[in-house]
């Protein structure tokens, strides 16, 4: 007898009705719709990626092959292996319907042989893809290299002809025997060369052609190695269903793909399988070889409830061959596993369908349940720089829903409403993306838009984003510029206020290609060490994204004169790569200078009574100004960088008792703004003793001298914020300290009687 052609779905019919278009209807009603009008009554939306093409078909018709589990070899019943996995696909169905009733409730419970059960329908629908079909036993595949000579000893023991049907035998394999059983052919494997063998096998030598079992190693992997968890959607959004979006990778673990797997059942739910590190337990020993945007969900594994005490000690047992046999055993069958199912943020939603939208192939597709959440979806993952190009092939199914959406809005609008009778609400899914800043974007990431250097080209990006509506992009070079400012604020030294009505310099628009490479090598460091996740990538994107955040960094504290006085004293290169930044005679340049005139002019001893009040006035005047060109400005920074450089890399654990164990932090020390003559120089004349150790050589020109004196002041203020142990030191060696001696405000005075 000659089979008829069957169409054989690798996603099951059960999870495409839960993106149906209509409500999904019962089998006996199907039948009925089917009988009278001949036409199948189940379809999806469907975006054909080679032929951008969008439209509604039949569920019978996608997500399969036909004839794909025929196995010709079984003569007797060549469809035999579509039954058998039909029937999975029954006992799995039923499994995730209630996983659906338990989304209200948070917590799902399963007993062990359903957990198995589902296992085993989570690993065969990996398995089961047309792309592993004609890949997993191909002989001369790269990948398959250290099964090569296994791959070619089982086909002809077993003889089979082509890697296909080695296919087709593994997966009865799979259907056939029990979870159990193929963990113990797993187990028997790893007792027998032990983990450390295996892992050589796999990587350095070659898998023994003998090897009986070697396929149950595969599934272990993903039995055993990770823990599942469920994660549901957050409100008003979807999971996205593509043609090769069941066990896809995620994450990388030093290099290797093995974080997540990821299982979209359903626009509500994804099944998640998660490595072992990333058990709560472990979460804190996280590595920086950890590379994965979904590490932020805290998703944790089942609670186990064991039926008696004696079967919670074996399942712990560490001999794999005993475990599986307790897993195996009559008493394991009445345990049970509680979830608790994760509620995902909007963030963590997208996230999670940006992973899914980044692995669709240009001959893929892709399914989803309404509209509006689908184009909002696609935009967020347009609007990532990470994604480029890879969106390219989503790029027209913006236009296409656009186009169908306003179609239907049309329909839906009487002939006497006019377009401004809708609300913002109604048409807000169609401008969730900036169509200036995205064309810039792909004009950079192709080439065909250059800049005479990085800095113009991140300037023109960020000047376009402070006008454009919000997007992922700007979003993440927001919150990265908001980490690095907030601790730059968290750690500001008192330059005292400045007034509202200061004007503050504006960044040029453009700068020389060397000095832009110089700040960008000063201020990506800079920033990462102030919290700011710079990604310091090589595409252009990434490039892109770094200095645009330097450059919104550096527009925001161009009006903190705080932040701007401590980034220019950062570093002896910092003052003249910053006013390179500015065009010369600023607001704050008139400022200093004047202070400059009156320093050279002053003829009243009572308005500055002491060298000290003189150089705190300068050092305010420097600090609270904003950004400058002038000389003693640029003087000033450079000294204080200098200064502060030096006593940074003093060692405390070097200072003798008891300074060595004395707080080195005191976040809120203030220096006093007004000092006396006698101890203004005492103080000053010990510090320049003291800096000509290192090489500093006083100057006697009354300007020079002052901005001297206000980087040593701002040495200080330094000194008593972060090494105040060291300054104690310091000020303790002084011989004769008068009475009263006073630097900080809120302390008591010191000095010898």
């Amino acid at each position: 007898m000659i089979a008829r052609d069957q169409y054989h779905h690798f996603i099951p019919r059960f999870i495409l009705r839960r993106f149906q278009v209509e409500p999904v209807k019962s089998k006996a009603e199907r039948r009925k719709v089917f009988r009278l009008t001949g036409v199948d009554p189940e379809y999806v939306h469907y975006y054909d990626i080679a032929t951008s093409s969008l439209d509604t078909r039949p569920i019978g018709q996608v997500y399969g092959v036909q004839n794909f589990y025929q196995d010709v070899r079984n003569t007797e019943n060549i469809n035999e292996l579509e039954e058998k996995l039909a029937d999975l696909e029954l006992k799995a169905a039923s499994i995730i319907e209630d996983m659906h009733k338990a989304l209200p409730r948070g917590t799902f419970t399963l007993k062990r042989r359903d957990l198995e059960l589902l296992r085993k329908f989570l690993f065969v629908m990996h398995y089961r893809r047309e792309s592993c079909s004609s890949q997993y036993f191909q002989a001369d595949h790269p990948g398959n290299a250290p099964a090569r000579q296994w791959i070619e000893c089982f086909m002809k023991a077993k003889g089979i002809q082509s890697a296909v049907e080695a296919w087709l035998h593994v997966l009865r394999y799979y259907l056939d025997t029990s979870h159990s059983d193929i963990m113990r052919h797993a187990a028997e494997l790893v007792d027998k060369y032990g983990e450390a063998g295996l892992q050589k096998m796999f990587t350095e030598t070659h898998v023994p052609p003998d090897l009986e079992h070697y396929p149950a190693l595969a599934y272990r992997l993903q039995a055993d190695h990770h823990f599942l968890s469920i994660w549901e959607a957050a409100e008003g959004q979807e999971f996205v269903l593509t043609h090769n979006g069941f066990g896809l990778w995620e994450g990388l673990l030093h290099g290797e793909p093995h974080l997540h797997r990821i299982f979209v059942v359903s626009p509500r739910i994804t099944i998640i399988l998660r490595h072992a590190v990333l058990r709560p337990e472990f979460r804190s020993c996280i590595e920086s070889g950890f590379r994965s945007t979904l590490l932020n969900v805290n998703a944790a594994p089942a609670t186990p409830i064991y039926g008696d005490r004696a079967g919670s000690l074996r399942a712990n047992s560490k001999s794999a061959r005993s475990l599986v046999h307790y897993r195996s055993s009559q008493e394991a069958a009445s345990d049970s596993f509680v979830f608790e199912i994760t509620k995902l943020s909007r963030a963590q939603t997208l996230n999670l369908n940006s992973v899914v939208l980044l692995n669709v192939e240009d001959t893929g597709s892709l399914t989803f349940l309404s509209k509006e959440h689908i184009l909002h979806t696609v935009h967020a993952f347009r609007s990532s720089p990470s994604n480029f190009p890879q969106s390219n092939l989503v790029a027209p199914l913006i236009e296409r829903l656009t186009a169908s959406m306003e179609t239907e809005l049309s329909a839906l609008r009487s002939p006497s409403q006019s377009s401004a009778a809708f609300s913002d609400e109604d048409i807000g899914a169609l401008s969730l993306v900036d169509v200036v800043l995205y064309v810039l974007l792909m004009q950079i990431c192709t080439g065909r838009r250059r800049f005479p250097s990085a800095y113009d080209r991140a300037h023109l990006v960020l000047k376009i984003m402070e006008k454009a509506k919000p997007t992922l992009f700007a979003h993440e070079i927001s919150q990265e510029v908001e980490k690095a400012f907030q601790a730059c604020e968290v750690d500001l030294e008192d330059v005292g206020p400045f007034p509202e009505s200061m004007r503050f310099a504006p960044l040029l628009p453009s700068i020389p290609n060397e000095l832009s490479s110089q700040l960008f090598h000063l201020m990506i460091p800079y920033m990462s060490k102030r919290g700011a996740g710079m990604s310091r990538g090589k595409e252009v994107l990434e490039e892109l994204q770094d200095e645009v955040a330097v450059v919104s960094f550096l527009t925001r504290a161009s009006c903190s004169p705080g932040v701007w006085h401590a980034l220019s004293c950062s570093s002896t290169e910092a003052p003249k790569i910053l006013s390179g930044l500015l065009k010369e005679d600023t607001p704050a340049d008139e400022l200093v200078i004047n202070f400059g005139r009156f320093l050279i002019n002053d003829d009243s001893p009572s308005a500055l009574p002491s060298c000290y009040t003189r150089a705190y006035g300068l050092r305010t005047i420097c600090g609270m100004g904003g950004p400058t060109t002038n000389h003693i400005s640029q003087t000033y920074y450079w000294l204080s960088a200098v200064m502060i450089k030096g006593f940074g890399s003093t060692m405390v654990d070097s200072l003798p008792a008891p300074y060595s164990s004395r707080p080195c932090k005191r976040p809120k020390a203030r220096l006093v703004r007004n000092m006396s003559k006698t101890h203004s120089d005492l103080l000053l004349l010990s510090m320049k003793i003291f800096l000509q150790k290192t090489g500093f050589r006083p100057s006697l020109d009354t300007i020079t001298k002052c901005v001297e004196e206000a980087a040593i002041v701002n040495a200080l203020a330094w000194l008593g914020m972060h090494r105040r142990n060291f300054l104690d030191f310091l000020l303790d060696s002084i011989p004769e300290m008068p009475v009263g001696f006073k630097l900080f405000e809120d302390e008591e005075a010191i000095g010898s009687t």
